[in-house]
């Protein structure tokens, strides 16, 4: 057997998301409190914050797209207190491009950069993510040959469909169809990336750098360093 694809997820795999997140955050109420001062003087940040999570309650379908409910709550927040609607389409647009600047300015976890490196000379190498970080505007553009999201399907792992997407990306990318055995997935979500992919009969890496709680319940490797990855890989043949 073969592996002729490495596929990873992003966010707590290859960096650390919530401190990227807290900057982001920062960094979007800064230029809310300069560009849109009636939604400041209304909302302090974890107010908003607390209203997008209440949207994403009352509409569950919006639990995995980040972008769309970002954008819905921020369009809503600002209607509120008395922007007009182009104002509001203009300052929800702007504000979002601030903080999607700012989140796709990662610190990658040490080792990533070497072993997505060295991945690269032998495998294709692709993402499919639950988040919205865009990895062609990271450190690590040059070593993805894709990159698929929850947004941009509008389906989240662990629903099979996301992989099939994937799948079907794979083959278009390689020119010849690749089963799952030949692909190696590669995440930290014991849910919905590692017992999801093996369910469909992918190779698994339990990436460990930020410790989970939970284990899933099977796996090929575990890894709690990227330097671990590449050898990794090679006992998934």
């Amino acid at each position: 057997m073969t592996i002729k694809a490495v596929v990873f997820d992003l966010d707590d795999t290859l960096w650390d998301v919530n401190p990227v997140i807290r900057r982001a955050e920062q960094i979007h109420y800064q230029w809310l409190n300069q560009h849109a001062p009636k939604l400041t003087a209304q909302f302090r940040a974890n107010e908003l914050w607390q209203y997008r999570m209440g949207l994403t309650r009352r509409h569950p379908e919006l639990q995995h797209f980040v972008t769309r409910s970002r954008m819905r709550a921020m369009h809503e927040c600002l209607s509120m207190v008395g922007y007009s609607e182009a104002d509001t389409l203009r300052l929800t647009e702007q504000a979002f491009a601030v903080f999607w600047h700012a989140r796709n300015q990662i610190e990658p976890f040490p080792y990533a950069l070497e072993a997505l490196e060295g991945l690269k000379r032998e495998y294709l190498i692709g993402a499919l993510s639950n988040g919205n970080a865009d990895v062609f505007q990271t450190p690590f553009a040059e070593y993805f040959d894709f990159a698929l999201s929850a947004e941009g399907l509008a389906v989240a792992k662990p629903d099979p469909e996301a992989f099939h997407a994937m799948f079907a990306q794979l083959e278009l990318s390689l020119g010849e169809p690749c089963r799952p055995e030949e692909i190696v997935f590669v995440g930290d979500n014991p849910e919905h990336d590692i017992e999801a992919a093996h369910q469909l009969g992918m190779k698994t890496i339990w990436v460990q750098v930020k410790a989970s709680v939970k284990a899933p319940a099977y796996y090929d490797q575990r890894i709690d360093s990227l330097a671990q990855l590449s050898a990794a890989v090679k006992r998934c043949y």
